[in-house]
């Protein structure tokens, strides 16, 4: 395990640790339910959670109870579903109809799967056969959107969801929230890039976890690699 050497001296300044949950702190798995985190990524949480100087956060595009039933960390803020859920904060109506109108137009096909979020609509084609991948995304491009709503690509998944959030938003605002502390963002997937590029922009750290074209100015390869960042990190003298 090769660690970019910059990365390793970030631990003797006050950080501000933003990490995004699957791909990152956990591989990547076919069923959503069964993402269980990295091991040691919740033991490097804890740590730095209890940091006198650092501080860390997990930012999501699932539900902020999911997140938090997988580490089962307790002081650990998880911002959910893309920025629109905070914690502390009241989270707006979720908007049934849009969703009922999404999901009647997906198409049937083996496979394909639908996670309704309440407030958003995630739907995952990783188990659909490959010769079928082709059609389904370009079914899935095809659907008519409701007013005030986006749709946003990851791996192999389709995220439907009101506009207006999404992680760079979020990213920055918990950035603004701390200006004393060097905010450093972690994450695998299309819908962390704008997290990159808005941190970039303000002199944060980005991290690309994985293969890919990224805006981010840091790479490694797996969610080993950043376990074992974040144990550094926690370990650096306070």
């Amino acid at each position: 395990m090769s660690l970019p050497p910059d990365l390793l001296t970030l631990g003797g300044r006050p950080l501000l640790v933003l990490c995004d949950y699957d791909g990152t702190l956990a591989p990547i798995v076919s069923r959503p339910e069964e993402a269980w985190p990295e091991p040691g990524a919740r033991e490097a949480l804890s740590r730095l959670v209890a940091h006198p100087r650092h501080r860390a956060a997990v930012v999501t595009g699932r539900l902020a109870e999911q997140v938090h039933a997988f580490l089962n960390l307790s002081g650990l803020p998880v911002v959910g579903l893309h920025g629109m859920e905070w914690p502390g904060e009241e989270i707006a109506a979720a908007d049934h109809e849009a969703i009922h109108l999404i999901a009647a137009q997906l198409p049937d096909v083996p496979g394909l799967r639908l996670e309704d979020k309440g407030w958003t609509l995630a739907v995952h084609s990783r188990e659909v056969a490959g010769e079928r991948q082709a059609g389904v995304e370009k079914a899935l491009d095809a659907i008519t959107l409701p007013p005030g709503w986006e749709m946003i690509s990851g791996k192999k998944v389709r995220e439907f969801r009101p506009a207006g959030f999404g992680k760079g938003r979020a990213v920055e605002r918990l950035a603004r929230q701390d200006p004393h502390h060097l905010p450093v963002f972690l994450g695998d997937d299309v819908t962390d890039e704008e997290g990159f590029l808005r941190l970039r922009a303000r002199g944060g750290v980005t991290i690309k976890v994985g293969e890919g074209e990224t805006a981010a100015e840091y790479r490694v390869e797996s969610p080993a690699e950043v376990v074992a960042l974040l144990r550094h990190w926690g370990g650096a003298a306070g």
